[in-house]
């Protein structure tokens, strides 16, 4: 009962102070949500289509999430200058225009669009948007209406585009690569066919060939070694009849059975010398027989001298060689005589070499008569140039197996770079076949968003003139102006009961005396209390009509006038009921 009684006691206290605070900002909260314009909101919803072609058949170019290609044509179709567009085509914020910069004005409308997407359950838990809605709130109707048809429309252009868009880049793009990666199969395939004029016969495919060819080489040559032996065995079977014959033997008739024999050279002389004699009887000394007849008699004469002077050099060097035997029996090896004679016997000995060997090459030079020897002489002659043939033969032979050789050698080294040069060929020929694939279904990806079978916005439910305003919500403003009203009222009494540190009652004196109270007086108010009481009653309702007056003339000169408002406040009231 107690706290009951302080309860009444603080309202009665400060009743005053809670109704000159509450009831003036009600009395303002009302009229705010009466005076408030209202704003009709007008919404487009607008499906999104899945691609009209199986993904097995078509692959799209275009990927992504829906909700990432939203706001990116969300953030190209809020741009300045499609904004200031529909601005200026609608006529939009035209009480703005005045007092803010167009920044203000462009935000303001960015705010007044919104989107908000539609999602539906997909695989493996994941949420799918299927759907949006896109809204543009305004306060005329059917401005709002046309606005939000305006921003539907640009959607679907916007995406559109921007799908052909990224096809196209996709195409371009993969078509460059292409082009680009045939130049380098180009550039390879040069240097391929470079490596190979520069390598010709050293790359790995002529390794079998290159060794075939070594051993059959190596055949040749162990043929022509078996040649070369061959004649040379039968050059010195040939050599050796042939030094048992003379080219100046010649035959003739002999008596009786008619044979064969052989003449001196000094019969062989006179016999010339006498056929000179007979030939200068009937020619003159021009005659080519007659020149040719004195040449052979000047051979044979030189020859005969030669020999002759060997005979006598010979007989010198035999009773040299007596000589040298009887002083070394004498006088030992070691005598200066001794060694003087032997070096004499030594340089003769020389000498009668050289004749021989110079008589035998002048014998040899001259033209031979002898058939036999003839033969003989042509088979060796014949020996020798196929000798010769063979030994340039097997030169060459050799020379190309030295090259047959280093091109095996080198094979391994040029193996791995010809591979490498291959393998880099064979690369950029799957990746050029690799990106043909991609730009030719990239082309039918581009084909089907350019004939709208891909993915697309449709508008399922076209925007539609509000005929309610969506905004302000009058009942929800005035019962939070109710609310306000009462915390501000209460709060005031509150603070000023905290300020106020009198003694209200016997419990709070007992508090703060800590003496018991006997017993209370009522408060007995005389006429002079009573009259500043009324006093301040009334001076507190006037405080409370001078704020009403206050904030009807702000509205009025600032907002709105009061005919206008009291008009308005009528057709909402109407609206209302």
């Amino acid at each position: 009962m107690q706290n009951t009684q302080e309860i009444k006691n603080l309202i009665r206290r400060r009743l005053l102070i809670f109704l000159l605070s509450s009831i003036p900002v009600f009395i303002v909260v009302v009229i705010v949500a009466f005076i408030l314009p209202p704003i009709y909101v007008s919404k487009s919803t607008i499906l999104v289509e899945s691609q009209q072609i199986p993904q097995e058949y078509v692959k799209a170019t275009v990927t992504g999430y829906v909700e990432e290609r939203l706001q990116t044509i969300t953030q190209g179709i809020l741009s300045r200058s499609n904004l200031t567009r529909i601005i200026n085509q609608f006529n939009l914020y035209p009480e703005m225009k005045k007092k803010y910069a167009s920044e203000v004005i462009l935000d303001k409308m960015r705010k007044d669009i919104n989107l908000e997407t539609i999602q539906a359950g997909g695989r493996r838990g994941q949420s799918t948007t299927i759907a949006f809605t896109l809204s543009y709130e305004g306060k005329n109707p059917s401005i709002v209406q046309k606005v939000a048809n305006v921003l539907a429309s640009l959607y679907l252009e916007e995406n559109l585009k921007k799908r052909e868009a990224q096809a196209t880049r996709t195409t371009q793009f993969l078509q460059q690569e292409l082009d680009h990666i045939k130049e380098q199969i180009n550039e390879y395939a040069l240097k391929i066919s470079e490596f190979k004029k520069a390598h010709i016969g050293e790359l790995p495919e002529y390794n079998n060939i290159n060794v075939s060819a070594l051993e059959q080489l190596s055949r040749d040559l162990d043929q022509a070694d078996m040649q070369i032996r061959s004649l040379r065995e039968r050059k010195v079977y040939l050599e050796g009849q042939l030094a048992t014959m003379s080219p100046s033997t010649y035959a003739g008739e002999g008596g009786g059975g008619g044979g064969e024999f052989r003449a001196a050279p000094e019969e062989r002389l006179n016999a010339l010398r006498l056929q000179l004699i007979n030939l200068r009887s009937s020619l003159s000394d021009k005659h080519p027989d007659i020149i040719k007849l004195k040449r052979e008699i000047e051979e044979l004469e030189n020859r005969e001298s030669g020999e002759k002077g060997t005979s006598e050099e010979e007989k010198r060097l035999s009773d040299l060689k007596n000589k040298l035997v009887s002083m070394k029996s004498q006088l030992g090896e070691q005598h200066p005589d001794v060694m003087k004679l032997s070096k004499e016997v030594a340089g003769l000995s020389k000498e009668i070499e050289k004749t021989k060997e110079k008589s035998s090459s002048d014998a040899a030079s001259q033209n031979p008569v002898n058939p036999a020897y003839i033969n003989l002489k042509t088979q060796v002659d014949t020996i020798d140039l196929e000798t010769s043939r063979l030994l340039d033969e097997k030169s060459r032979i050799k020379k190309k197996m030295s090259e047959y050789q280093k091109k095996i050698e080198k094979a391994p080294l040029i193996e791995k770079e010809y591979e490498s040069l291959n393998s880099d060929y064979d690369n950029a020929k799957l990746k050029y076949n690799e990106i043909m694939s991609k730009l030719m279904e990239s082309q039918v990806a581009k084909g089907m968003e350019e004939t709208q079978h891909g993915e697309r916005f449709t508008i399922i439910e076209p925007a539609a003139t509000p005929e309610a305003p969506e905004k302000p919500d009058r009942r929800k403003i005035i019962l939070m102006g109710l609310f306000l009203a009462f915390g501000v009222g209460a709060g005031l009494a509150f603070v000023q009961e905290n300020l106020d540190h009198s003694i209200k009652s016997e419990h709070e004196l007992d508090e703060i005396s800590h003496i018991p109270v006997l017993s209370s007086i009522p408060v007995i108010e005389s006429d002079e209390e009573i009259k500043r009481r009324h006093k301040r009653i009334i001076t507190g309702i006037l405080i409370g009509i001078g704020v009403i007056i206050a904030a009807i003339f702000v509205i009025h000169f600032f907002i709105m006038p009061l005919d206008i408002v009291w008009l308005k406040i009528q057709r909402k009231i109407m609206i209302t009921m």
